[in-house]
């Protein structure tokens, strides 16, 4: 006899993929609850309500896994628990640890001894347990002391007169050097005689120097006139750091966006392996608003890598700074690692994302075949729990001018789909498959991805801008309207607008979007997305404030959430146009390494036409590969 299941939310994969392995071990549990409370036992039984209750995307994800991982509820389990359980990178947690110890000794240790991770741990917890150690010791040396001066003084109360009341000394922190005050007879506070590197003046440290302003390297000078600039970094404030590698080194930089140079200590020099060479610079660097130079030894280039991305890069080492916030990582390089990107300021008018939009000068006319004959389709009942929403939806689209109630007898209805929103709400789509058998295609071509991609190669500056409700910023003719008529539980409406359904839809947006368009250098456009591109800020720059202008004087809105303005790198059509060039996503060329192989000609049709999508890209020539 059959059994109802009780419902379970599946586990969706998209929805954070940062906290899926989180939300797996939890979700997993649950379902293993819910198993036990159905007292399910058979292995094959447990396995086939995880693929049913993990939902689409776990069914999607399990489809991909070799037979042998997928075989049983236990090897399926596993898998999936490997999948994603977050992969552990020594390399880059030994960074971070190095990045965040406190001790500069350890530090120091660590960078020339090569320390694994777990010798790094191990270092690290015995030199925590001395400091305990040492200060618990200390703290029982001061009370002894002071307990013995209250017992000496207590036995000599009689002849208080002729000794001398001795003041217990507690210790404090020294103000010129930082350390345990008073120092020892044998040896003298270490500040003395050396000169702040802060504030230039001679018996203290940096670390405790009280000046107000204090900097590290700031400013950077040519001897030839040429200047470069670093912005003050203000003691006592966070500032932001990252760990990069060097010829495979992490190194700890403080990411300075007012520096136009790197700089990087003497000390941080000598950890790399190989070492560069260092040349001879005329480079002058100097704390910022001062004239005193700080000591250049020479500079060197090298690769420099962040996550992916790797560059070459100049840096300048400064002899007598040994902290690693001295080690300045200059905006340039910053942004060409990644690191930051800067905010462009780009002056949209304000009009341009105000009210809903209609295209000026255009009114769009369906050419019909008058041989085929209309079709009244049979109304669609509408569940009761969504007529509320489906209400709502149908007087917004009335409000904003583009739909309208049908008087008298029409040729054409067409049925509804009500298709839920993320955010609550619902989507009203007409099935327009018979309709369309009418409407006539007006066969404006479409560009193609190599046509995208031969207008963007050669770009370094994009944005993209998205119109709001696209399609239903063109107005249709009166005449054209009563093929787009759909009946729901509250009447007969009809588009006022173009509308998405439409057969023709997409050519006549794109012949529309050309007409506004077609003179302006350096855009392109597919459908309803406009990337505006240059070589250079300028280029970019002049294209994008005509674009705006043309698009302002016709009527057209933007959807402001969606727009993107003046960034290095922009994913459009499945692929990745930036300065390094052109490149299939991430997710395109793992769809394809991922897929099973072809075992019907059918299977290989499908899957030669998803490589074509990405034939420009793969070396070898595609009949090649076909070949028997």
């Amino acid at each position: 006899m059959a059994s109802i299941l009780p419902q379970f939310p599946p586990f969706k994969i998209r929805e954070d993929e940062v906290s899926a392995g989180t939300r797996w071990k939890k979700w997993f549990a649950q379902f293993e609850n819910l198993i036990t409370g159905m007292d399910i036992t058979s292995m094959a039984r447990k396995k086939a309500l995880l693929i049913h209750y993990g939902g689409d995307e776990i069914f999607d994800l399990v489809d991909t896994f070799s037979a042998d991982k997928k075989e049983t509820y236990d090897a399926l389990k596993q898998e999936l628990d490997r999948y994603f359980t977050p992969r552990v990178n020594p390399i880059e947690i030994l960074a971070q640890l190095i990045e965040g110890i406190t001790s500069s000794k350890l530090r120091k240790k660590t960078l020339r001894e090569r320390l694994t991770l777990d010798q790094l741990i191990t270092e690290a917890r015995n030199e925590e347990l001395t400091e305990t150690q040492a200060r618990d010791i200390e703290k029982t040396d001061q009370a002894c002391a002071i307990s013995g001066k209250s017992q000496h003084k207590k036995g000599h109360e009689k002849t208080r007169g002729k000794q001398p009341t001795t003041t217990p000394k507690h210790k404090t922190t020294c103000r010129n050097c930082g350390g345990t005050f008073p120092h020892p007879s044998s040896r003298p506070c270490p500040a003395k005689g050396k000169t702040c590197l802060n504030c230039k003046k001679p018996n203290h440290f940096a670390k405790v120097c009280r000046s107000l302003k204090r900097a590290d390297v700031k400013q950077v000078a040519e001897d030839n006139s040429d200047s470069d600039g670093v912005f003050t970094l203000q003691s006592g404030k966070k500032v932001p750091t990252t760990t990069v590698m060097i010829n495979n080194h992490a190194i700890k930089f403080v990411v300075d966006t007012g520096a136009s140079v790197n700089v990087i200590t003497n000390t941080a020099y000598k950890a790399l392996s190989p070492r560069p060479k260092l040349s001879p610079s005329s480079t002058s660097v100097y704390s910022y608003n001062t004239k005193e130079k700080l000591p250049i030894l020479g500079c060197f280039s090298s690769r420099v890598r962040y996550k992916e991305r790797t560059i070459e890069a100049q840096f300048y080492v400064v002899e007598g700074l040994d902290n690693s916030s001295s080690n300045l990582l200059s905006a340039v390089t910053s942004e060409a690692l990644e690191i930051i990107s800067f905010a462009r300021q780009v002056n949209v008018p304000e009009e341009l994302y105000e009210g809903f939009g209609k295209i000026k000068g255009l009114n769009i006319k369906l050419h019909i075949d008058e041989q085929v004959h209309p079709k009244k389709q049979t109304h669609c009942r509408i569940p009761y729990h969504v007529r509320k929403s489906v209400e709502k939806e149908i007087q917004r689209l009335e409000e904003q001018d583009i739909t309208e109630q049908v008087e008298g007898p029409t040729p054409w209805v067409s049925p509804i789909v009500v298709v839920p929103k993320k955010s609550g709400g619902v989507r009203l789509c007409v099935d327009m498959r018979e309709a369309n058998k009418a409407i006539k295609r007006e066969r404006h071509p479409l560009p193609t991805i190599e046509d995208m991609i031969n207008d963007l190669n050669g770009s370094t500056l994009f944005s993209r801008i998205d119109l709001q409700q696209a399609f239903h910023q063109l107005e249709l003719d009166k005449e054209s309207r009563f093929i787009t008529t759909f009946s729901t539980h509250v009447g007969l409406r009809q588009f006022k607008r173009l509308m998405f359904g439409v057969n023709a839809a997409p050519e006549i947006f794109q012949h529309a979007m050309s007409d506004i368009l077609h003179d302006i250098p350096g855009v392109t456009h597919f459908i309803d997305d406009i990337i505006v591109h240059g070589k250079d800020r300028a280029a970019h720059d002049a294209s994008l404030t005509e674009t705006l202008k043309r698009l302002t004087q016709r009527g057209v809105k933007l959807n402001k959430e969606k727009c993107l303005f003046g960034v290095n790198k922009l994913s459009f059509l499945g692929h990745t146009f930036g300065d390094r060039g052109i490149s299939p996503e991430a997710q395109k060329i793992k769809a394809i390494t991922s897929a099973k192989a072809p075992t019907s000609i059918s299977e290989l049709r499908s899957f030669l036409g998803m490589t074509q999508f990405l034939s420009h890209a793969i070396l070898s020539h595609m009949h090649q590969s076909r070949s028997p």
